[in-house]
């Protein structure tokens, strides 16, 4: 047996995984996981794909994700397997060696995302809500509340065997409220990164951390502050494990997740990706651009809030004359900006507007997209978006100047 290999960074990436789940879609759909996430994040997490091939023919397939850092601080991975309808399955030290043996020796377990998996329960409270590891009842109900919040068609959805402790990922929790599911927080650990700016590295472990991937909440239970509650959960078990850094993308046009990321979290952002992924949906009619967010979970900035009554430090401009504002609604002021701190608008309802006018939407985003590509970025004399800000109905973004000053104030420890 031999396992190949997919280098995720060739320029046949995306035609692999089409081969992939044609072979794979009809017969594993529960348990392969969505297109856009294969083709985009799990790159990002340090993983990827393997035809697996017995004298020469392809008889099954595997994806390879980051799966922890041992004692020692070598990286363990997990191949997750599918094999084509009529092969028998291996045994799985045969796979695993064969995986080892392409991976040039690297820790690797096996996991076969078709058999009965183990779930471990837990729970802690925080007034009316509960927050936990799923039971294996609520880890099959979380495809449906995914598809409930977002509307989305079964080939956007997440496996439910993710949850299970033998897959292991870096964060699967849910939020309970009268012990019915009502939200969830996914995540998968992170081989390396972006790099972080000034001593961040060796301070909080860039090297290992968390991407988390999807978090939702049913509407009806949204003034709960559950989405805040499970990403302080994230970030206290993260921080338990030695992981000082955890990421995510968010769209930038979004004020309810700015007023969280930045006014809540504290999270801040410096990388800007433009049209990240392929796909569009009602919340993504039009170029689906991103944030990418750093979130030191070991800093002061973000210890300092308790988890149960944090305060949003989220910014009236009424009382900020100071603030320097570079737009006003899709038309960008003439002037660079040579402030310390400055105020971006965006839009005040990114998913009403994209419902009610797409046209108005696309102008937004060209707009945008140019003004975050040219503002925000880690190097000297560019701009780092710390938090989120209101003026009467209009809704922005408030970034500082990237600098040593600004990383040595967010890096406090």
């Amino acid at each position: 047996m031999r396992v190949r290999l997919i280098d995720p960074h060739a320029p046949t990436w995306s035609a692999e995984l089409d081969r992939i789940g044609l072979r794979l879609r009809e017969r594993d759909a529960a348990t392969l996981f969505p297109y856009h996430f294969l083709q985009v994040t799990l790159p990002r997490i340090g993983g990827c794909a393997a035809w697996i091939e017995e004298d020469g023919t392809r008889i099954g397939a595997g994806f390879i994700f980051p799966r922890q850092r041992d004692r020692g601080g070598a990286h363990v991975f997990t191949m997750r397997y599918h094999f084509f309808r009529g092969i028998p399955v291996p045994p799985r030290e045969e796979l695993a060696e064969a995986t080892r043996d392409a991976m040039a020796g690297q820790d690797v377990f096996v996991y076969d995302p078709s058999a009965m998996q183990a779930y471990a329960s837990t729970h802690k409270s925080y007034g009316p809500v509960e927050i936990g590891r799923p039971d294996a009842d609520e880890a099959a109900s979380i495809p449906a509340l995914h598809a409930a919040i977002w509307g989305s068609p079964p080939e956007f959805i997440y496996p439910a065997d993710m949850h299970s402790i033998n897959f292991a990922a870096a964060t699967s929790l849910v939020a309970r409220v009268q012990g019915k599911p009502v939200g969830f927080l996914s995540g998968f650990a992170k081989f390396g990164g972006r790099p972080l700016p000034a001593d961040w590295d060796a301070r909080f472990g860039g090297d290992y951390r968390v991407e988390s991937q999807i978090m939702g909440v049913l509407s009806a239970y949204r003034g709960l502050r559950i989405a805040y509650l499970l990403k302080k959960a994230q970030a206290e078990q993260a921080w338990r494990e030695g992981i000082g850094v955890i990421n995510w993308t968010a769209d930038p046009l979004q004020y309810p997740n700015a007023a969280l990321n930045f006014g809540l979290l504290r999270a801040v952002a410096y990388n800007f990706i433009p049209d990240l992924y392929p796909f569009r949906n009602n919340l993504n009619r039009v170029a689906a651009s991103r944030f990418s967010l750093t979130w030191l979970v070991g800093s002061a900035r973000v210890q300092a809030d308790p988890m149960a009554t944090a305060q949003s430090h989220v910014l009236d401009l009424a009382h900020h004359p100071e603030i320097v504002r570079v737009n006003d609604g899709c038309e960008q002021f003439a002037h660079a900006p040579d402030a310390h701190i400055i105020a971006i608008e965006i839009p005040a309802n990114w998913t009403l507007l994209q419902s009610d006018d797409v046209p108005a939407a696309m102008r937004w985003r060209e707009a945008t997209d140019a003004l975050f590509a040219r503002l925000i970025g880690p190097d000297e004399g560019r701009y780092v978006v710390t938090n989120a800000a209101v003026h009467g109905e209009r809704r922005f973004l408030v970034a500082e100047r990237a600098g040593a000053a600004l990383w040595a104030r967010l890096g406090e420890e």
